[in-house]
């Protein structure tokens, strides 16, 4: 008997600590919480709110991938650094809806040569520095 009860005393007194430590978790004070909260959040306000930062976000892809479109069209080519860096924009633009037009873009881009015809391939990347410099 004192085996038990000296076994049962160290168990009470092992959970007893335990419960200090780690106190039991009030479930139905968190879901009461979470309710307040989505009272608080008006749904309908961040759902227009995402799409106005979404169609902007296309904006700027589009922008930018008509931008590098209209350049490498004057040029007659394209880095290949360049042209995966627009890949990769046109893929994100194209994900969150952009439309025919981006597509058409970066197909000519994709058929465009990847060097000046007999030039340097840096050459092309200087002048537009020059002139992205002058613009501002």
């Amino acid at each position: 008997m004192a085996t038990g009860f000296g076994a049962s005393s160290i168990t009470t007194w092992l959970l007893n600590r335990y419960d200090r430590r780690h106190p039991a978790v009030d479930v139905d004070k968190i879901v009461k919480r979470i309710e307040e909260l989505n009272e608080q959040i008006d749904l309908s306000t961040l759902a227009d709110k995402l799409d106005g930062l979404n169609n902007a976000v296309i904006e700027l892809a589009y922008l930018r991938i008509r931008e590098r479109h209209e350049n490498a069209m004057r040029h007659g080519w394209m880095h290949p650094n360049e042209k995966h860096v627009l890949e990769r924009l046109y893929h994100a633009y194209h994900s969150i809806g952009g439309n025919g037009t981006g597509t058409q873009m970066i197909d000519d881009i994709r058929n465009l040569p990847s060097m000046p015809p007999g030039g340097d391939p840096t050459s092309r990347m200087c002048e537009e520095h020059q002139e992205s410099l002058e613009t501002y």
